[in-house]
């Protein structure tokens, strides 16, 4: 099931994990960085969390920026150069506490849809 979440063209997370929220929490925990820029908070984010179910060469930071290269060709934007040192600084700035709440956030309501049993 994983992977084939994660073979989904562009950014799998963008899909499930809207850019608003990630705003919301991050911005509340005073940590949303490059709003506009190809390493924003929201980009970094949806492909890390994409590259921590990752294995092998696909886990790699070459590939997370491959992914975001990708995806920004696919929106017609401009697109990072290959050295990965700005997506692995970018990804250092990612709040734990944000990253925290959203998580318990979202773990709370999937508990709140599931089924009793």
């Amino acid at each position: 099931m994983v992977a084939a979440f994660l073979a989904q063209p562009g950014l799998p997370f963008a899909s499930v994990l809207s850019s608003e929220r990630v705003e919301q929490v991050f911005a509340k925990h005073n940590n949303l960085f490059a709003m506009r820029g190809i390493f924003s908070t929201v980009n970094v984010l949806w492909v890390f969390l994409g590259q921590v179910l990752r294995d092998g060469k696909q886990a790699a930071c070459q590939a997370a920026v491959a992914a975001i290269t990708a995806q920004r060709l696919a929106e017609g934007l401009a697109t990072p150069t290959a050295d990965t040192g700005d997506y692995c600084k970018a990804r250092a700035k990612l709040s734990e506490a944000a990253l925290r709440e959203l998580t318990v956030e979202i773990a709370d309501e999937l508990e709140e849809q599931s089924q009793p049993a």
